[in-house]
């Protein structure tokens, strides 16, 4: 009886739930979803590549679905006539970034023109940047610097190619991007400073790029600190963090160099101090079994 009671008990609330996303979705008109777990949602479908995964589900369900990653349902769209109508006709509504804790946390709350939300303060940004950094007569200032830095580029794989030895064309490509960014935003040459460890810096970047674009657990399951919990266990939480000490740190000395160059050695011995530090301490913590 008891066994017969806790099946019709199940059932009952599985109906409900299953009738509710009915109700749900023929009141807003939602895009169909592949078959989702309760709490995770299609997590487990999203693999290393989450875009090969969401194509191979959009494949098979739309060009235009949605799925639920943890507690958070997001619209994929996979189709140019969709994303069309997304970046055009539904431009104002789409146009502003998802608020996500790293992006929170490296952008100082939201404070990069990339992640501020839409409106008047986005606005001013947008138009002080394009008229101090992209304006025709500012990128046909920095032109020299574009056709110096591919020149040394241009030399370097020459010597490379007299002496036969290979050469890593991403680390290449990096470093010429990073060289002319340098030169550009900061007035220096990236192969002459000595605010920034050169042998770390694309190290330092793909972290930066990780802790703004990464999925983290605080993210996808924003109710109660349950995400911040799992965050805080797996480590998630001090990656992100020491991403942001050392960006931080990297900017802070650019900037005090450029108000007091006297201070600027001083600044740049404690930068290296605490990035060994930081460095070492990471090698420590890998050690630890998880």
């Amino acid at each position: 009886m008891a066994i017969s009671l806790l099946c019709l008990i199940l059932i009952t609330v599985a109906s409900l739930i299953f009738v509710g996303k009915k109700i749900k979705r023929s009141k807003w008109n939602l895009p169909p979803s592949p078959p989702q777990f309760p709490i995770i949602g299609n997590l487990h479908q999203v693999g290393e590549l989450p875009h090969r995964s969401l194509q191979r589900l959009a494949e098979r369900t739309g060009h235009v679905m949605l799925v639920r990653l943890g507690f958070v349902p997001v619209t994929v769209i996979s189709s140019k006539e969709a994303a069309e109508e997304v970046l055009k006709t539904h431009d104002l509504d789409c146009c502003t970034r998802p608020k996500l804790v790293g992006s929170k946390k490296i952008s100082h709350d939201f404070k990069d023109i990339s992640f501020t939300p839409y409106g008047e303060e986005w606005k001013e940004r947008r138009k002080f940047l394009g008229r101090e950094l992209f304006c025709s007569k500012k990128v046909q200032s920095f032109g020299y610097i574009r056709e110096e830095e591919c020149n040394f580029l241009v030399k370097k794989l020459s010597e490379s190619a007299v002496d036969q030895s290979p050469v890593d064309l991403s680390k290449t490509f990096f470093w010429l991007n990073a060289s002319i960014v340098f030169r550009v935003g900061f007035g220096q040459s990236f192969q002459e400073s000595e605010l920034i460890d050169k042998d770390k810096v694309d190290e330092l970047v793909f972290e930066g790029e990780n802790a703004e674009a990464g999925f983290i657990f605080s993210d996808l399951f924003p109710v109660a600190g349950l995400g911040r919990l799992i965050d805080w266990l797996s480590g998630q939480h001090k990656r992100l963090n020491d991403a942001y000490l050392k960006l931080d740190a990297l900017f802070q000395g650019v900037i005090d160099d450029h108000l007091n160059p006297q201070r600027s050695k001083d600044h740049e011995d404690i930068i290296d101090t605490m990035l060994n530090v930081m460095h070492q301490q990471g090698k420590d913590d890998s050690l630890m079994p998880r």
